[in-house]
């Protein structure tokens, strides 16, 4: 019975390709590895654009005032979370929404057009992405 893998030499060329690969994997594992970061970012957007962004550690503490499409909006950026605390809109669902911590939350005042977002790698690939109801 003749081997099946003899069909398929490996000639002298196949090891530099094999090589070549391995190479390449650990360069992408290693660039990743070395990218991976437990920092988050406030992101403060004014009209679409990115107004400002505020590195969040526990000894952050921050008030920004800024003026909005319609009026002022004070945001608050304390430790590792942010919220809106004032703005002159007619709802204040901004206000309402209250503190946003986890990276990929965000909050939106739409009279002003001003958003804040929470940006950045926590490290926790354990965590919750969405609840379904």
């Amino acid at each position: 019975m003749k081997n099946k893998l003899a069909a398929f030499p490996l000639r002298p060329g196949d090891a530099v390709i094999f090589l070549a690969i391995i190479a390449a994997a650990c360069g992408i594992w290693l660039h990743l590895v070395l990218l991976q970061t437990d920092q988050t970012y406030g992101e403060i957007w004014l009209d679409g654009a990115l107004y400002q962004q505020i590195k969040l550690d526990d000894s952050t503490k921050e008030t920004i005032r800024l003026e909005g499409k319609n009026s002022e909006v004070t945001i608050e950026a304390d430790g590792r979370q942010m919220r809106f605390i004032l703005s002159e809109c007619p709802d204040h669902t901004c206000e309402r929404t209250g503190w946003i911590s986890g990276v990929g939350q965000t909050a939106v005042c739409l009279p002003n057009r001003v958003m804040i977002k929470i940006t950045g790698s926590t490290g926790d690939e354990d965590a919750v992405d969405a609840v379904v109801q």
